[in-house]
């Protein structure tokens, strides 16, 4: 998809403090090998805060960098991982109520880890039919991972440790900091029992009051499946991840050269070269992932986090490219390609020195 005049016009994060990570090995939490392997500093843990009040704190914040607030927000899209509240229950109503938005058009996305950048596809669609005189769409997410039917330090992959975030951003058709030039998205069912497992399809695992155990579902579906189509499944997981971002450049016109950023889920280092950066033939240090080891896995509101991250760093200037992208057990991905229109104004006051740039630790330098 080739959008046109969709722009990101306001974007707002909420983040709770970090637990560090060597607390919680000390504590028994975290196996300690695993996490001298991953390199994790941190992982934000949010505590009692619910999800729909995570997300109110950051739509807040990006309504008020938006230049059409509240009053200009026809549909809200709220996107979520894990539990919300109430079952057979909807946040959306909630978050417009708390946010003041009325007279508009809302719904939730359940697409995991990928209901952001889904959601900024979607929105893309959506903005040519809004109602009149509200022509932005309001994005949000958040998730809160504390809950005794799952475990954050025994959540994924190395160095996928579930975080609690929020992340919020309003879509316009007038302009804005960025504007998406393209996004693609895939969805390769071949791969979706990694998130199954054996687990039945009803009653559904909350209901039943079992525990959530990502990790085991990997492996049961790893015993059953060494390969797809004469690949292994972890090649196969990087080809689909691969073939979507270059997907993405090749529909822009944009060659991995020109990138000047690259925005992906929070996780070990492996991962990110072999699924993203290698294939893009950029160095590691062009993503944040070094940034992301004080962050942990935020569900969607990884590369928002980052996204934000630069612009208040002073590492990002008008006309520099930048790619999100997100994979998400299902399996789903998805690209969302951006060009940096001009400084927000919220930033203009952050903005560092030119010099200052590259003793920056928590990324790579111009």
């Amino acid at each position: 998809m080739r959008p046109a005049d969709v722009f990101l016009a306001g974007l707002g994060c909420w983040l709770p403090a970090p637990y560090p990570a060597s607390e919680a090995v000390a504590a028994g939490l975290y196996d300690a090998t695993v996490h001298a392997e991953s390199g994790l500093r941190g992982v934000l843990v949010a505590g009692p805060e619910s999800p729909p009040d995570m997300a109110v704190r950051a739509a807040r914040t990006a309504l008020d960098r938006s230049p059409g607030g509240a009053a200009a927000i026809g549909t809200v899209l709220h996107g979520a991982t894990f539990f919300q509240g109430p079952e057979m229950w909807s946040p959306t109503g909630y978050l417009m109520r708390e946010l003041g938005v009325t007279g508009a058009g809302g719904t939730e996305i359940r697409n995991g880890c990928n209901s952001m950048l889904t959601g900024v596809q979607l929105a893309a669609g959506l903005l040519p039919y809004q109602p009149d005189g509200r022509p932005d769409i309001l994005l949000t997410t958040a998730d809160n991972f504390n809950s005794p039917l799952f475990n954050r330090w025994d959540s994924g992959p190395m160095g996928v440790i579930a975080a609690d975030a929020a992340s919020s951003v309003v879509i316009s058709p007038a302009g804005g900091f960025a504007r998406v030039e393209t996004v693609v998205s895939r969805v390769y069912p071949e791969f979706e029992g990694m998130a199954r497992g054996d687990e039945p399809l009803f009653p559904p695992t909350g209901s039943a009051g079992r525990r959530i155990d990502t990790v085991e579902r990997a492996q049961r579906f790893n015993e059953r499946v060494r390969e797809v189509g004469g690949t292994s499944v972890a090649d196969g997981i990087a080809n689909a991840c691969s073939e979507t971002v270059l997907a993405a450049l090749d529909e822009a016109g944009v060659k991995a050269s020109e990138l000047r950023w690259v925005l992906v889920p929070n996780g070990d280092e492996a991962t990110t070269r072999n699924c993203v950066m290698e294939p893009l033939g950029l160095d590691v240090s062009r993503s944040q992932w070094e940034f992301g080891r004080g962050i942990g896995h935020a569900s969607a509101s990884d590369q928002l986090i980052a996204l934000e991250h630069l612009l208040s760093t002073g590492r990002l200037d008008p006309g520099d490219h930048v790619l999100l992208f997100g994979g998400a057990p299902g399996w789903s991905t998805v690209a969302v390609l951006l060009t940096i229109c001009e400084l927000p104004s919220w930033v203009q006051g952050l903005r560092m020195p030119t010099p200052m740039r590259a003793s920056i630790a928590t990324g790579g330098a111009r």
